[in-house]
């Protein structure tokens, strides 16, 4: 019996192993994704439409209460007529007394490349005044099942002539698992 008891150890101590092993925790998948928003005010190809303002808004300096919609092409690179792989749908909505701030609610649908059929969510507080602004990403579907992470934006040219700007995006989401393979 004593010549099994070391035997035995070695035995509970590889099962015990084992189980630990398989309560790790697991490492999120980590995504990083960059491309650029065109934003067109006017004319045939717009993109963003005012749909509602509020009493305010004419006489506001922050253009606080006006909200719009948009369905804006998003490229591979700045040139707006560069490869297109999605689109970024939803509604803004410029709600600072203060400060020229937009609260945003977009979902960027991919319709080219690797993800395509794909779609992330972005909803926060975008203030219009700092180089650099990140908000949340609150989910996706398809290859972006149950994501999240951050969107860091930047306005990467405007062009007043042509009523349009341009907005560069770095995204990085992380998941630890998909529902469906």
């Amino acid at each position: 019996m004593a010549k099994l008891i070391p035997f035995y150890m070695l035995i509970i101590s590889l099962l015990l192993l084992g189980s630990s092993a398989a309560y790790a925790k697991p490492r999120p998948k980590v995504t990083r994704l960059h491309f650029f928003l065109q934003d067109t005010y006017s004319g045939p190809n717009a993109s963003v439409y005012p749909v509602a303002q509020s009493a305010i808004t004419s006489n506001s300096s922050t253009s606080f209460g006006l909200v719009c919609v948009v369905d804006d092409p998003l490229t591979v690179d700045p040139n707006p007529s560069s490869e297109m792989v999605g689109r970024a749908q939803g509604t803004v909505a410029y709600a600072d007394l203060n400060e020229e701030a937009i609260h945003v609610s977009l979902t960027f649908v991919f319709t080219g490349g690797e993800y395509n059929g794909s779609s992330l969510t972005m909803v926060g507080r975008n203030a219009l005044s700092n180089v650099f602004r990140r908000m949340p990403i609150v989910g996706g579907t398809g290859a972006f099942e149950l994501a999240q992470g951050v969107a860091t934006t930047r306005t990467y040219s405007t062009q007043p002539e042509m009523d349009r700007s341009t907005a560069e995006f770095n995204i990085t989401i992380a998941q630890m698992y998909r529902l469906f393979d």
